[in-house]
């Protein structure tokens, strides 16, 4: 394992629980759970999206400022993972009291 490997795994790691935390508190209560399954799977996209663009472009980083890019740009994929799986469940979800028309 090289140290890129590493500290991106280490950057997953600690983004998740700041991430799931407000994933869970944005979500709808019918997709919490299915949003915290989102928040993991788009935090490691996010991650091979950024180890991809490391091996391919022969990138030379310091491993602090790695870190740091690694910890944001997957609390990042984190929010974004968990708002597709909501907009995904409010479209599949939606009964007729929640449309405009009935109100």
């Amino acid at each position: 394992m090289t140290t890129e490997v590493i500290l991106l795994i280490i950057g997953i790691i600690l983004a998740l629980p700041g991430g799931l935390f407000v994933a869970f508190l944005m979500s709808q209560a019918r997709a919490r759970w299915a949003a915290i399954l989102g928040g993991i799977i788009g935090a490691v996209i996010v991650g091979l999206a950024i180890l991809y663009f490391v091996y391919t472009a022969n990138v030379g980083i310091d491993g602090l400022s790695y870190f740091y890019g690694v910890f944001f740009a997957c609390s990042i994929g984190v929010f974004l993972g968990a708002l597709i799986v909501n907009f995904l469940v409010g479209l599949v979800s939606h009964t007729p009291a929640d449309s405009l028309a009935e109100r």
